[in-house]
């Protein structure tokens, strides 16, 4: 009997580990996008076996529910859902009356994704239980902004209170100065009731993968990020390490699922300081993070695992079997698609010499040729990566040819 598909939605860094994940496991695979992206990287997985193209979320959560309703009731055939962001999660629960009641969906439950996505709310939880963390100040409106900020003092880090909106363009803005402050934050953001602020925190951000049952914790795997696709480390994870669970780490994690009563997939970030000895809660993702390639390297399959403990959680079978096997540290995680196209966003925006431009893309291919897997590639399933580099290929080339004529005619 072959397995039910699942429909996965959105289109990540994760995504293509969950495809392959689910697809190497048996279960075929249906990839959801939007026209509006066109063809995506993801559409050329080996084990992508289907494209359903449906409405943007974005544009009308609406007409993306209407057109998933339908056509999950004219294929049967498919029995989860697997969403692979917040903006995906976040429609599904609101919605999820609309959906046929026999189907999985493959993540975090309702309730702790709601206090997940509320960062004030969770800076708060991680406060009762004594999770050291910068304290969080609600803002409303620019005035406001800058005059906090002098009082708390900088540097200091803004950011929405939810974890998918970003701010400007960015995960979130570390300003060391007013003036840097007004630069990132010009104006206040539309449709925004409040920014949080905090005092900023140094250190290396510490991924803690995990799967949760009710409250408690089932599977746990950590690493370092080492760099980010951004200058600042606010960014996207570009090189990471397997680390062996740090025990105060995984104590914090498992405080805050049980608090939440969570259950389901997510990832808990924690900055640590090593020089002077500090652990701060950054935030708790409801999904998977997506450095999730490093964990499945190394043993820990969370796809998988957030897959069969959904059909547990619906009744779908007698029990799930967690995760709690040593695992090697010292395992080298890298994105090179993800660094190099960092290196280009900053070379267009003309914060990069060429001495930093070189470095960069030097420190890139040196970790690229150390790192024990790539986020994106596979030699077993290169067409995803392949399509990757030819688009930021195709950017760079535009990009050099546009500043060497411009020279010639400023000449």
């Amino acid at each position: 009997m072959s397995s039910p598909g699942v429909l996965v939605l959105g289109n990540y860094s994760q995504t293509v580990t969950v495809i392959r994940s689910l697809g190497h496991a048996g279960f075929p695979v249906v990839l959801g996008t939007s026209p509006e992206h066109g063809r995506v990287f993801t559409w050329y997985s080996r084990y992508t076996s289907e494209i359903w193209l449906h409405p943007s979320i974005k544009q009308s959560e609406t007409e993306f529910i209407d057109a998933l309703a339908a056509f999950l009731e004219q294929r049967p055939d498919i029995g989860h859902v697997f969403p692979v962001w917040e903006a995906q999660v976040s429609c599904l629960i609101r919605h999820r009356d609309r959906l046929p009641p026999h189907l999985v969906l493959v993540m975090a439950e309702p309730a702790a994704v709601t206090a997940c996505l509320d960062k004030f709310r969770l800076y708060e939880v991680a406060a009762s239980l004594g999770i050291p963390h910068m304290s969080p100040h609600k803002v409303t409106g620019l005035d406001m902004l800058l005059s906090l900020a002098d009082s708390l003092g900088y540097p200091c880090v803004v950011k929405n209170n939810d974890s998918f909106s970003g701010l400007f363009g960015k995960k979130a803005v570390i300003a060391g100065t007013r003036e840097e402050l007004l630069k990132s934050v010009p104006a206040w953001p539309e449709r925004t009731g409040f920014l949080v602020l905090q005092k900023f925190a140094s250190g290396f951000r510490h991924n803690c993968h995990f799967m949760a049952d009710r409250g408690r914790l089932t599977s746990y795997f950590e690493q370092r990020v080492l760099r980010t696709d951004m200058p600042d480390g606010t960014g996207y994870g570009v090189e990471s390490l397997s680390l062996a669970p740090v025990p105060r780490h995984r104590e914090y994690t498992a405080a805050l699922i049980r608090a939440l009563e969570y259950s389901g997939p997510g990832c808990a970030q924690f900055l640590v300081d090593d020089a002077n000895a500090t652990v701060t809660f950054l935030e708790l993702n409801p999904r998977l993070d997506a450095t999730c390639a490093m964990p499945l390297y190394c043993g820990y399959d969370f796809p998988l695992m957030a897959m069969r403990y959904a059909v547990f959680r619906q009744g779908g079978s007698s029990g799930f079997e967690p995760n709690d096997k040593p695992y090697p540290a010292g395992k080298r995680g890298v994105c090179l698609w993800g660094d190099l196209n960092g290196w280009m966003r900053e070379l267009r925006k003309g914060g990069l010499g060429w001495r930093k431009s070189l470095a960069w893309v030097g420190r890139a291919m040196r970790m690229s040729w150390r790192g024990d897997v790539d986020y994106i590639w596979s030699w077993t399933d290169p067409l995803p990566g392949l399509f990757m580099y030819a688009e930021l290929g195709r950017r760079m080339l535009r990009y050099f040819f546009r500043t060497i004529t411009g020279q010639f005619r400023s000449d």
